[in-house]
């Protein structure tokens, strides 16, 4: 196995029905299919699925939710396939020691993320695989979304001067 996939932050609060819609105003219908048919493209044990999870005071800011809630569960329509599902309250989701020491041992080469918040989480996962562990990512803009569409273009010219590939 030389590439991964890491769904990142696909959950009821980012990308579900009943997400704040002025604040998360993306397609999620579009972006759930397109995940989806990027799973299809992997094996089980090579996918990823990341969600963001409050510990301490984050869950008073709203920010991200609490653990057992609705806002916290994957959203409906995303196909779960293989076990590979990690809580975080860090952004950046190899900050969890047992998936960098995955990515580590089996030399991977390439990531690719998809998911919510390229801004957020998917930048800080970018900048530590790019820079710090010297691995390739893969961007497919039909599967990611910025929050603030404003950001979006400053990110792209950033991930062109790295080791990110945009599709």
């Amino acid at each position: 196995m030389d590439k991964v996939l890491f769904v990142v932050d696909m959950q009821e609060i980012y990308a579900g029905r009943g997400r704040n819609k002025e604040k998360y105003s993306y397609d999620t219908d579009r972006l759930i299919d397109n995940v989806n048919l990027r799973l299809a493209e992997y094996q089980p044990e090579e996918i990823f699925y990341f969600k963001s999870i409050a510990k301490g005071l984050g869950g008073l800011f709203g920010a991200m939710p609490k653990a057992d809630t609705h806002e916290a569960k994957f959203v409906e329509r995303l196909k779960i396939i293989g076990k590979n599902v990690y809580e975080r309250s860090k952004p950046d989701v190899l900050s969890i020691d047992k998936v960098a020491d995955f990515v580590c041992s089996r030399n991977i080469e390439q990531i690719e993320i998809v998911g919510v918040d390229v801004n957020n989480s998917i930048g800080l996962t970018t900048v530590t695989a790019t820079n710090e562990l010297n691995i390739n990512v893969l961007y497919n803009s039909n599967c990611m979304v910025f929050v603030s569409p404003e950001k979006s273009e400053k990110m792209r010219e950033k991930f062109k001067r790295s080791r990110v590939t945009l599709l």
